[in-house]
């Protein structure tokens, strides 16, 4: 793994205890990772941290945020907009340089165990980290969410790869694996109706298969009510076949069609130079644009 390099973005259901928010963010950042971003929403109730480095690193930090998040975080009294399963909820890998995909699967399996063991939380793994014949989708493995499944024994398809065999009574569960790059965006409508924003997200649920734009993005119609702000959350999952662009102006179309349009969008977490340079190429309608033409 020399010179390998792994981007983590992992999820914390908090959003509104600014000291919490710090401690996750300074654990993460102790073992010597390089920070890329931290937001959070008091609405959601959910704060995203994004870091790399170097596998050992990676793990060290997510590891060390991840007990700060399971000792401060309770989710018998956690409420938001967003959907969970857990303080840590998921845990993605990307693989940025130094390692091939089966390489990154099988780190990720023993960052996955190591969470476990130190920090008494079942974790089950996703997307390309997931075990043959067993749930991968990142939907599928969070329905219930926390109250569905607390106190339960997880059995069968339920039962966790790795952890205890029920729910951690505070902290829930971890969904954690490699996944490829995706992009988490928000369009806020005007009007701001919540209706409305979730009648978007139906109608883009049930065109992704048939619209080009629209290919793998999840939607989700939310109200926030601290914000007064009713959004469309999306997630980007097959970026080599759509781009921000084209799935803004999609949302823009979808909505002038129920009487909104977008106010504002919102980029969560980070943008990986190849989809920034993708999406401009779009916009601009260039013929090509390498993503080096980019310089931060």
């Amino acid at each position: 793994m020399h010179a390998a390099r792994v981007l983590c973005i992992p999820n914390f259901s908090e959003g509104r205890d600014a000291a919490t928010i710090r401690a996750i963010a300074d654990a993460a950042a102790s073992a010597g990772v390089q920070i890329h971003h931290l937001s959070w929403d008091a609405d959601h109730h959910r704060m995203v941290l994004a870091f790399s480095g170097a596998p050992a690193q990676v793990r060290r930090a997510l590891v060390r945020a991840g007990a700060v998040a399971v000792e401060r975080i309770d989710l018998t009294r956690h409420r938001g907009a967003h959907p969970r399963i857990g303080a840590v909820d998921v845990a993605p890998f990307v693989p940025l340089a130094g390692l091939t995909r089966d390489e990154a699967v099988a780190w990720s399996h023993a960052v996955a165990r190591s969470f476990a063991r130190r920090l008494r939380v079942p974790v089950y793994l996703y997307e390309h980290s997931a075990r043959e014949g067993r749930i991968r989708d990142l939907p599928t493995l969070r329905k219930g969410e926390f109250e569905g499944w607390v106190g339960r024994r997880l059995m069968g398809e339920r039962a966790p790869d790795f952890g205890p065999k029920r729910l951690h009574p505070t902290a829930g569960a971890t969904i954690m694996g490699v996944r490829d790059p995706l992009i988490a965006y928000n369009c806020n409508l005007h009007p701001p109706d919540a209706e409305i924003a979730r009648q978007i997200a139906r109608q883009i649920r049930r065109e992704r298969e048939t619209n080009s734009a629209l290919r793998g993005v999840r939607a989700l119609g939310l109200w926030l009510p601290t914000r007064g702000v009713a959004q469309v959350s999306l997630n980007l999952t097959q970026t080599d076949q759509t781009d921000l662009f084209r799935v803004t102006e999609a949302v823009r179309q979808i909505a002038a069609q129920h009487g909104a349009s977008i106010a504002a969008t919102e980029l969560v977490g980070v943008l990986l130079a190849e989809d920034a340079a993708r999406a401009l190429q779009s916009a601009l309608g260039l013929q090509s644009i390498d993503p080096q033409q980019i310089v931060g």
